[in-house]
């Protein structure tokens, strides 16, 4: 029998088995699932998941949703903490969508995701045999961010700027956000302050009205990038006025662009350029093992948002490529050339394969600020395989970090032809990196896999896995 306290009642009663949505269920927590949500189980064997409860605890939660093999549940009472417990730092959790496990200690969040790896890999991919190696942490919990990315909305009737409630999807603003760094809090502050003074409406998606859309904030070696993304107008004096705003009440500003952008979909990426004030630019550095590697950061490039871990797991990839000076590296979703940059130096030669041109320019550029001569990067789409692109070496290493989505199926047998002897395969989805190394297993072994955390007190995960040909 399973205890069950109904809504209505004041103390706990016994029920059969099957619970009904509005059910208050008592229950342990024995899991922390990929969603990031605690896992129970029932005496009939159903699963419920429980957002805000963490492995250890013991909670009074209200059931949402019934499926025919689990339940979703929301938590309504910590009853006994887990040792795992943690005091949140953030005053805007746990409301705040951008946390989900500040109550949870990092370390045992990250031992949770390494867990999670493993599980995919056995269970989606079929692998087994393979070594679990230690995980890397972030180096720092709090304030690790170098982006963030500013949503503007409508609260009470007026334009604010902040970042999504977990709760109803509404903007609310986060003064005290504890994830991204001082610098990035302050400008965010400010710009919060001048938002009335501008005179427009947030953009609403699904009407397509309204003219601010997103303010990103970069915050790296160089300098700080801010880019504003509205819709278009015939008057972007509001959008000017920001700028200026902001340039002059911070000189650690060195780069404000504004673009805009007509596509409704909801991503901070800006279209068209209508103004720069300073730099078009940014630029990081990764400080490798032997060696630093430089970064120009462009408005809409990717970089890995935490820069003390992206060292870390650069380093790992270099270390797992195994390079002695003479091998030919293949990096089939390079970017702006991330992971090619990182191990030009142990190479004889490096090419990079991306399908937007404007990511390939920056990787030029970027080898180019880095004096490298031994890459070369080249535009086009990978779902259509490697032979669209002519004539191409044998690669020793191949090196894939690929999008959430994974590997598209011609990119798998596209490798199993050019048999390199070693792949190295950083993904920040475990489920899509356990499919692709099952493709590649009838031409490779899993020889290690190395959890990364880059982004504490999210459910978010990157490994990189080694694979050495059979």
């Amino acid at each position: 029998m399973q205890e069950v306290i109904d809504s209505g009642a004041e103390s706990c009663q016994m029920l059969p088995m099957s619970v009904k949505r509005g059910d208050i269920i008592e229950v342990r927590i024995h899991d922390l699932a990929s969603s990031g949500n605690g896992v129970a189980r029932l005496d009939d064997g159903m699963a419920v998941f429980v957002t805000g409860a963490i492995p250890g605890s013991r909670v009074k939660a209200s059931v949402q949703k019934v499926k025919k093999r689990f339940a979703e549940a929301i938590l309504a009472e910590v009853v006994e903490y887990s040792p795992d417990a943690a005091k949140p730092k953030c005053p805007h959790f746990p409301e705040c969508g951008g946390c989900l496990l500040q109550h949870m200690d990092p370390a045992a969040q990250l031992a949770c995701k390494q867990d999670w790896v493993s599980a995919a890999l056995e269970r989606i991919g079929g692998l087994s045999g393979f070594e679990v190696r230690d995980p890397i942490a972030s180096p720092s919990p709090w304030q690790y961010r170098n982006k963030m990315e500013f949503v503007f909305g409508t609260e009470d009737g007026r334009t604010n700027l902040g970042l999504r409630s977990r709760v109803d999807g509404s903007v609310m603003d986060v003064p005290d956000c504890m994830i991204c760094s001082e610098k990035t809090g302050e400008i965010y502050r400010a710009a919060c302050d001048a938002v009335p003074r501008l005179g427009r409406m947030a953009y609403n998606p699904k009407t397509g009205k309204g003219y601010l859309r997103r303010l990103v904030i970069r915050h790296h070696q160089s300098g700080v990038m801010v880019h504003l993304i509205t819709a278009t107008a015939k008057d972007h004096g509001p959008a000017e006025k920001l700028g200026k705003l902001l340039t002059e009440g911070f000189p650690e500003i060195t780069s404000f662009v504004h673009s805009t952008r007509k596509n409704r979909r909801d991503l901070a990426f800006g279209e068209r350029i209508v103004q720069v004030i300073g730099d078009d630019s940014v630029v990081e550095t990764l400080p490798l093992t032997g060696v630093d590697v430089r970064y120009r950061i462009s408005p809409n490039a990717f970089f890995q948002p935490n820069t003390a871990t992206a060292a870390k797991m650069y380093d790992a990839v270099r270390d797992a490529a195994g390079l002695t000076g003479s091998e030919t590296v293949m990096d089939l979703y390079c970017g702006t050339g991330g992971l090619a940059l990182a191990l030009a130096d142990k190479a004889d030669r490096v090419l990079g394969f991306e399908l937007a041109p404007e990511s390939v320019k920056d990787a030029m550029d970027n080898a180019a600020l880095n004096g490298l001569k031994n890459c070369e990067f080249h535009a086009g789409s990978l779902d259509q395989g490697l032979g669209n692109m002519g004539d191409l070496p044998a690669p020793d290493v191949v090196v894939t970090d690929p999008p959430r989505s994974g590997m598209h199926e011609t990119i798998v047998r596209a490798i199993l032809d050019l048999s390199p002897r070693t792949v190295v395969a950083v993904s920040c989805d475990p489920a899509t990196l356990a499919r692709d190394l099952g493709r590649l297993s009838s031409g490779y072994v899993l020889e290690s896999v190395r959890t990364v955390d880059q982004f504490p007190h999210t459910a978010h995960v990157e490994a990189v896995a080694v694979l050495r040909r059979k």
